[in-house]
């Protein structure tokens, strides 16, 4: 991480590190769709939503539960760790910070190839 304006700020490096798993990509997707605060549930149950082209309500349980495990465990500790998310484990809610902003390019990027 490097320094702009007084706050962190992700390397190209990094950047693409977060991005290169889809499951993080959609739960980043996710969370801007949703104000940028979303409670773990809600967040997986988009995730999913994402991967499958319907609903949330539509996404099944088991599915629902595998994702927040994902998330939970694996994709938001990577996002806090680089400063991107900060996530309440006792609350379970994730929250983007303003490094995330530093993703947008690289998104924009990869939402208009495909």
């Amino acid at each position: 991480m490097s320094e702009r304006d007084g706050r962190r700020s992700l390397t190209t490096d990094e950047a693409i590190d977060l991005l290169a798993h889809d499951e993080r990509r959609r739960a980043l997707a996710a969370l801007r769709a949703q104000g940028g605060s979303a409670a773990l549930d809600h967040l997986a149950g988009a995730t999913v939503a994402r991967a499958q082209d319907c609903s949330p309500d539509d996404v099944a349980a088991a599915a629902r539960e595998r994702a927040a495990a994902a998330l939970h465990h694996q994709h938001l500790p990577r996002l806090v760790d680089a400063e991107v998310v900060e996530y309440d484990r006792e609350e379970n809610r994730a929250e983007l910070t303003a490094v995330a902003g530093d993703l947008d390019p690289f998104l924009s990027m990869l939402s208009g190839n495909g």
